[in-house]
């Protein structure tokens, strides 16, 4: 299974630590919290983490200098703002020194998962499970549209430029590699071999 995006949550309250790790987690994410800004840079500067979501007002450091110390240890690092005490200037400063997004408490369910999705993207391994899915549509497709499997023998990937496969997938298709497809997207079934088993029986033919 491919690895998912890593979150670290920096925030006092407990109850916004335990949100975010059941939103994000049920997402897809790895999540872990800290519940001080000092504990929270130490974390994110030793940890290999995606993003980082941090509160503003914080028992030690503040938000804002969490984010700057990280900017300069973790350029890399996305960040989110999740905070009661939004302002102007705060936001300014944020947007100034890269933050991803701005948020304030209390937020919901999908202002958590939007803000992390544009941040650092779908979880990897839905947009893997996406690809399978459409893999799959492809080769039963094939199978049961015959104009389709035929162009599909014929042409090969250029028919699938529609299709939003990487080319290492649409390679596996047109070439009729089972077992990249497979050890990609899993065991096909016998509707989604149908096309495949056609297309390498022509080719020893």
């Amino acid at each position: 299974m491919v690895q998912a995006a890593k979150v670290l949550v920096v925030d006092d309250e407990p109850v916004v630590t335990k949100g975010c790790r059941r939103i994000l987690g049920d997402a897809g994410y790895e999540v872990d919290t800290a519940a001080t800004g000092q504990e929270g840079l130490s974390r994110a500067v030793a940890g290999d983490f995606d993003l980082v979501m941090t509160d503003l007002r914080l028992p030690d450091l503040s938000g804002m200098e969490l984010v700057r110390a990280l900017r300069a240890k973790r350029p890399e690092t996305a960040i989110v703002i999740i905070t009661g005490y939004g302002s102007v200037s705060n936001a300014v400063e944020a947007i100034r020194l890269g933050v991803s997004d701005y948020i304030e408490k209390p937020f919901t369910p999908e202002q958590i998962t939007e803000a992390v999705g544009r941040a650092v993207g779908a979880p990897r391994d839905h947009k893997a499970r996406i690809e399978a899915d459409l893999v799959r549509q492809v080769l039963r497709r094939a199978g049961q549209d015959s104009t389709f499997g035929e162009r599909l023998s014929t042409e090969g990937s250029r028919v699938l430029s529609g299709f939003a496969l990487r080319c290492e997938a649409k390679a596996a298709i047109a070439g009729g590699d089972i077992a990249w497809i497979e050890k990609t997207v899993g065991e096909l079934s016998p509707e989604e071999r149908v096309w495949l088993r056609h297309r390498l029986e022509a080719e020893t033919w």
